[in-house]
């Protein structure tokens, strides 16, 4: 950790700060020490709103254990990106300096500022249907969220004493947001050959593989997840953090700096994505909380236009209308469930949003019908830009005819290391120990032939909204696998509860 007296020092000779850090102690990493100026952002309201959106969604329905939230996932994340930006900096003083690590802990403190109610139940599947042009996404809200924060907490005067630039002078505020969301300006991003960002020159460009990685796809953000939400979920984590972090180092390739591991930390580099496909698989895409997820969608987009929200110059905003104004943005949370749940709204919309609510909580879910793997590429192209019309074309074969499209959901049940169908290893340099400076790309042929054909695993998710029409939805569903080419791979029973 870097000692009070220079934890804000930078070029330029700007002043010190000597306030004293403060410890956080987490259940995953310990004793965290953070800057004066990390806690300083902490202590807002629009950080502490964090404390209320559950980091892993509808999962504390279905793991009690899963209750923590996208508070301590950031203060862990931030606490990860300053453990290796230091480590990087022992080893290569002359690229990084101790304003580098600063942003980089902000950009890992903020980086989930953005989350609406319930994660990514806002943005991936609320948002499309009542916003299907808008292409907004948690990391833009999250650059949203963090130039609010600076604004309604006036912490000017606090940043420069940590040795960052003025608010006139935005190179490091922009350097954070990048980090969080990738380059900013579009022109650039699609440009491969001129560098496509603003904040940091290409000499530090290894910085923005800290926090998230577009390059390919190892992350401190993951790093801290996967071990959270495995202690929570009760799940042992097979993934050593520790160890893959020891071994890191800078080396140039071509004109670029990148990130690179030692050779023999290969298998804990594809140990770290089957890690992630695992906790997707045995969590995140878990049956029971897809049909939650689901559920907890149809409520939102019900009440979109009956619940209000205080905006800017006291405006009244819609859920959705809420993501152009952090001034509202940051009064949803997760307690929407429950602001939904005791209006006293008589509006049909809101009878019925609250009728979904109550299901859940009732646990009279959305009944699982069955899953259909989707195995070649053109199977998956079609259905994954049909889903839409799956609902009715199942309906359609009720030879009654007392079934609905409205009375089918597809779930899209999609699992993959990071990278589609590709090794992600392929995108990672390594360096070796007789050659400790000469970075290279490994194949896999070098390593093994025990590895799989393809990295991901594709299908659908069918689930009924009414149980009395359960038995139906899967006969229809059974007869429309046949009549795509082949079975469904796991059928749910009238007994499951989901």
């Amino acid at each position: 950790m870097m000692s009070e007296e220079n934890a804000a020092s930078s070029s330029g000779g700007s002043r010190r700060n000597v306030l004293p850090k403060k410890c956080f102690q987490d259940p995953v990493h310990g004793p965290i020490e953070l800057h004066p100026l990390l806690v300083k952002i902490i202590d807002t309201p629009q950080f502490q709103r964090l404390r209320n959106i559950k980091q892993l969604g509808a999962t504390y329905f279905v793991y009690p254990g899963a209750s923590h939230n996208r508070f301590e996932h950031c203060i862990g994340t931030c606490h990860l990106a300053g453990e290796l930006a230091r480590h990087l900096q022992a080893q290569h003083p002359e690229l990084i300096d101790d304003k580098d690590i600063l942003c980089v802990e902000i950009a890992g403190l903020c980086h989930d500022l953005g989350h609406g109610p319930y994660s990514h139940v806002f943005d991936n599947k609320f948002l499309p249907q009542v916003c299907p042009n808008t292409n907004w996404k948690h990391e833009k809200g999250s650059c949203a969220m963090f130039d609010h924060l600076m604004e309604q907490n006036n912490l000017k005067d606090a940043l420069e004493a940590a040795g960052l630039t003025r608010f006139s002078e935005p190179r490091d505020f922009q350097f954070i947001k990048e980090m969080i969301a990738g380059p900013l300006n579009p022109e650039n991003k699609l440009s491969f050959k001129d560098w496509p960002y603003e904040g940091r020159t290409k000499t530090k460009g290894f910085l923005y593989e800290i926090v998230s990685n577009d390059v390919n796809k190892v992350d401190v953000d993951k790093w801290d997840y996967f071990a959270r939400d495995y202690y929570h979920l009760g799940i042992k984590n097979s993934f050593d953090h520790k160890r893959f972090m020891h071994f890191l180092k800078v080396l140039q390739v071509g004109e670029n700096t990148h990130i690179c591991q030692r050779d023999k930390e290969y298998w804990n580099l594809l140990e770290m994505f089957h890690v992630r496909s695992s906790l997707h698989r045995r969590a995140c895409k878990h049956r029971v909380r897809s049909a939650i997820d689901a559920m907890m969608c149809d409520a939102l987009v019900l009440a979109d236009q009956h619940i209000k929200i205080s905006g800017k110059d006291g405006s009244m905003l819609s859920i959705s209308e809420s993501i152009y104004d952090m001034v509202a943005y940051e009064k949803l949370t997760d307690n929407i469930f429950y602001q939904i749940l005791y209006s006293t709204d008589e509006h049909a919309d809101m009878n019925k949003a609250r009728d979904i609510l109550n299901r859940i909580l009732c646990r009279n879910l959305y009944k699982y019908v069955g899953t259909k793997k989707l195995l070649s590429s053109k199977d998956r192209s079609k259905n994954s830009s049909m889903h839409s019309k799956i609902p009715a074309e199942i309906a359609e074969l009720d030879v009654d005819k007392e079934l609905r499209k409205e009375d089918i959901v597809i779930n899209d049940f999609y699992i993959d290391y990071c990278m589609g169908a590709k090794n992600p290893c392929d995108h990672f340099w390594f360096y070796s120990k007789d050659e400790p400076n000469t970075p290279r790309r490994i194949n896999k042929d070098e390593i093994s032939d025990m590895f799989p054909k393809t990295f991901q695993d594709w299908g659908i998710q069918v689930f009924c909204k009414e149980p009395t029409k359960f038995k139906k939805v899967k006969q229809c569903f059974q007869q429309w696998c046949q009549s795509e080419g082949n079975a469904n791979q796991e059928s749910g029973s009238d007994l499951d509860e989901a």
